[in-house]
């Protein structure tokens, strides 16, 4: 991770799992772009989403690719390559013993973990989002922020940056928990109160 900090090469918009960085200004980077918005008149559209077992979703591949686009130092290159390779789990029990091959995840608390997380996630937070969009992650939690003129406007606008997204889960084996994702209409206009 000291390569990729010094470096700066990870989205700035990651609150989680990243130092001198807390919740307190992930929701201050949401709030200063609502209140800009609602400022101009515009309305805003909130959506959160949670992926689904966050460690047990890092997909080796996808940290793998993601280090090699950062020019990563061969060493480390090499390092976690071998950390996604050829892993196993198994369970014993008196005279049985299961084992069955990993293929994804990190173990949680793990040291590396959360470093793994936040380099596969990093290419969600630099997805091509259009100028009337931000979004903001603390750790496996993602807040997508999009403003518009209209209801219909941000409806639209908001539904193209799922589709971005939902593409984008898909190369990279993620799941979002639906339970757990949310949707929020911010507008100043009484009479345009709508869900979405």
């Amino acid at each position: 991770m000291h390569f990729l900090y010094t470096n700066d090469l990870l989205n700035q918009n990651q609150f989680g799992f990243t130092p001198q960085r807390s919740t307190t200004e992930a929701a201050m980077a949401a709030k200063y772009f609502i209140d800009e918005a609602l400022t101009k008149g515009k309305i805003v559209a909130l959506v959160s989403l949670d992926v689904k077992g966050t460690f047990d979703a890092a997909w080796g591949p996808s940290v793998i690719k993601a280090l090699k686009d950062f020019y990563c130092p061969r060493n480390l290159y090499i390092l976690t390559k071998n950390y996604f390779s050829e892993r196993t789990a198994f369970v014993a029990s008196n005279s049985i013993r299961i084992e069955t091959a990993v293929n994804k995840g990190c173990p949680q608390r793990s040291c590396c973990g959360p470093g793994y997380w936040n380099i596969q996630y990093n290419s969600l937070l630099n997805l091509d989002y259009a100028k009337w969009t931000k979004a903001i992650a603390y750790a496996d939690d993602l807040l997508i922020a999009v403003r518009a003129a209209t209801i219909a406007e941000v409806e639209n606008y908001t539904n193209m940056e799922m589709t971005k997204i939902i593409k984008w889960s898909k190369e990279n084996k993620l799941l979002f928990n639906d339970q757990k994702s949310k949707v929020l209409l911010i507008s100043r206009r009484r009479k345009e109160r709508k869900t979405i």
